[in-house]
């Protein structure tokens, strides 16, 4: 056998082990409970305004709501009009649609007939999404795309009453190192076309576009003007999120650096959600990240203390 042979079936070898070698499901599971439990504190701070986003008579009506929405996808002012004839009103109709979804969302984060909670959740999550795009920004795209890899993905086989009771394994499994792998790559390819693109602006480049952004009073939570005196402050933050950003695909995979990267992408998101106010969308964005490198990790460093805790009285006792 030549060298190049060997090296290509060793090759495929590391390749099919990297992506279907039995791996736990627990970063699945904590990717589950996570999503499920920003959509509900969403759900949650959206409660009193159901009328108001969702009605015929809220702040756009469905004659202007209608002709943004796909036709193809399901819409609220359809499955509405369908309890009508059932003497369902419009309101009750909306909030016993938004309350199935909120159902199906504790189904999800419980783990309860995970598959069909996720589908219903991702069901429901589209036609509330086809009917309010005009509000829709970032957090819904993620989330939609998260509810969407609950439906595909095994995440009910970990932290779930599903797997308590049986009807799935906790065991490692194939699928599970496929759906990580997924989701890894997902996240690189996100983050390297957001660097990238950011990149390409000259107020990304020259330092400057925290200071824009900061000054917007729809984004500044704080009063930043004394950033005007420590320019250098901004220009450094700037840049750090092009690194992070630009440098996530190449340093989240080695060892060596996926902690600090880790550390480095949560940290950009928790400023994102101080300094801007989006709690939800830094808080999907951080979450996928620790779902998908940085669970394992910390469950590492915990058993790791786990066991030194459990093992340093025998060591320190000389009687033992």
């Amino acid at each position: 056998m030549s060298a190049v042979t060997t090296w290509k079936v060793l090759a495929g070898q590391r390749l099919a082990a990297f992506v279907s070698a039995p791996s736990s499901p627990q970063p699945l599971g904590v990717f589950r409970i996570g999503v499920a439990s920003l959509l509900l504190a969403q759900a949650w701070t959206l409660a009193g305004s159901l009328p108001e986003l969702l009605g015929n008579r809220g702040l756009v009506p469905w004659s202007v709501s209608e002709p943004l929405a796909s036709s193809v996808l399901p819409r609220l002012d359809v499955m509405v009009g369908a309890l009508a004839p059932l003497g369902v009103s419009q309101e009750a109709g909306i909030h016993g649609v938004t309350l199935l979804y909120v159902l199906s969302l504790v189904g999800l984060l419980l783990g309860f007939r995970t598959r069909l909670s996720a589908v219903v959740a991702w069901a429901l999550h589209t036609a509330l999404l086809n009917s309010i795009s005009f509000f829709a920004y970032g957090v819904e795209t993620f989330a939609h795309i998260s509810l969407f890899y609950c439906v595909v993905m095994p995440v009910g086989a970990a932290f779930s009453f599903d797997a308590g009771a049986g009807r799935t394994s906790s065991a490692p499994t194939a699928a599970a190192t496929l759906s990580l792998r997924v989701l890894q790559l997902h996240l690189c390819i996100i983050y390297a076309s957001t660097g990238v693109e950011k990149m390409l602006g000259p107020t990304w480049r020259d330092g400057t576009v925290l200071w824009d952004v900061l000054m917007q009073p729809q984004y500044g939570q704080f009063d930043f003007a004394w950033l005007a005196s420590v320019p250098w402050v901004v220009k450094l933050a700037t840049w750090g999120t092009l690194v992070v950003e630009v440098g996530y695909v190449v340093c989240i995979w080695p060892r060596r650096t996926r902690a600090l990267w880790v550390l480095m992408t949560l940290g950009m998101h928790l400023g994102i959600a101080v300094m801007m106010g989006l709690w939800l969308f830094s808080g999907i964005m951080a979450l996928l990240t620790f779902a998908a490198f940085g669970w394992n990790l910390f469950a590492e460093a915990l058993t790791d203390r786990v066991r030194a805790a459990v093992l340093l009285p025998f060591h320190s006792d000389p009687a033992r």
